[in-house]
């Protein structure tokens, strides 16, 4: 396992030490990991790309941390009532009709090369400064007006066009994969 791989498993493994800050209300703290885990996406494809250190097991390893951290923060601070409903539906049906298609993609025997595309990599930056955002918002000691009332709800809305746009996106890339549509 090289480097890039390592900083991938740590990002995953501080997932669940996020999510319990999360719901222990230790939301600063949480913010810290969180920002740590968001900048070691980064990083790791930093390290991957110019030292030569792309693999296979980083290709599947780095989606399924950055699904991870991003899904399951979401969902605690949807719980939470931090994040609106109708967000989390849109992300999470999104991140699972990508997995179905991978899957039926596999059980019709069809190729289907997964690789992140540009609209994909802007969402998941959006999402990650979102729920940074957040977190930020609710480790304030006073409550941040500007945030809750202008900034976040903006958010939101651009996350929804993100990921409605990405999601488009894999499903031409994916019907084109399967022949439905032509290339």
């Amino acid at each position: 396992m090289n480097f890039a791989n390592i900083i991938t498993v740590v990002r995953l493994l501080f997932t669940p030490i996020i999510i319990w800050l999360i719901f222990s209300s230790y939301y600063y703290l949480g913010l810290i990991f969180f920002v740590l885990s968001g900048l070691s996406d980064a990083l790791d494809g930093f390290i991957a790309k110019q030292f030569n250190q792309r693999t296979i097991l980083g290709s599947y390893l780095d989606p399924v941390a950055d699904k991870t951290l991003i899904v399951s923060s979401i969902l605690a601070l949807g719980y939470m009532g931090a994040i609106p409903s109708w967000l989390i539906i849109l992300i999470v049906s999104r991140d699972l009709a990508i997995l179905g298609a991978v899957i039926i993609s596999w059980l019709v025997e069809r190729s289907l090369k997964i690789e992140p595309i540009i609209s994909s990599k802007i969402n998941t930056f959006l999402q990650i400064f979102y729920i940074g955002l957040i977190l930020l918002n609710l480790s304030s000691k006073e409550e941040i007006v500007y945030l809750n009332i202008f900034i976040l709800p903006t958010f939101s809305i651009l996350i929804a066009l993100s990921t409605l746009t990405s999601w488009f996106s894999y499903l031409i890339l994916w019907l084109r994969s399967m022949g439905i549509i032509n290339k």
